[in-house]
């Protein structure tokens, strides 16, 4: 019987602790810096349509197999293009991809609906789940939100990309180091 109520008791717990994470929200004007330093920028707009290869040798892999790989990336048309190529990298081994407006990485942030990673609302909630899962660990500082981007190996590029976020919440009188 004390299993049993311990059992129910940790089940209730773990249920809140979901609950909470699902209810907490990041503010918009975060979420939106997120995407405006993350998304490829064309012609002054957001293209969601994008894939990005982290490994060099993946994006040559790519390449090889026929991908209209750029650089590291990949521009598809839609969101049924982008997540059918997503996909077949996926099955060919290269998962190390950043997709979509919030450039999710899909190593890192695994979901089996490829679609919802070009879809600007659900790649939002995604966003705001991984942020609000850094702010829990880290606290809440602009040195967190630059893990959004980067692991913290790298603390100079994280600067940068704070920075860039910092310019875009709070106006242009902040000249980012490292942007336009």
């Amino acid at each position: 019987m004390q299993r049993w109520i311990a059992g129910l008791m940790l089940s209730g717990a773990l249920l809140s602790a979901d609950q909470v994470q699902n209810e907490f929200r990041m503010p918009d004007i975060v979420l939106d810096a997120i995407k405006h330093c993350e998304c490829l920028n064309e012609n002054g707009a957001c293209n969601p349509h994008v894939i990005r290869i982290n490994s060099i040798d993946d994006a040559q892999r790519a390449g090889a197999a026929g991908f209209a790989v750029n650089g590291h990336l990949i521009r598809c048309g839609s969101t049924q293009e982008c997540a059918m190529q997503a996909q077949a990298l996926i099955d060919g081994g290269i998962n190390n991809l950043d997709l979509g407006p919030y450039q999710i990485n899909y190593k890192y942030h695994p979901n089996p609906f490829v679609h919802e990673y070009f879809d600007e609302s659900s790649a939002r909630e995604k966003a705001n789940g991984i942020l609000t899962r850094l702010v829990k660990s880290f606290g809440y500082s602009w040195e967190t939100l630059g893990r959004y981007h980067h692991a913290p190996t790298d603390p100079a590029r994280n600067a940068r990309y704070y920075r860039k976020m910092y310019a875009y919440i709070y106006g242009n009188g902040f000249k980012a180091e490292g942007t336009e």
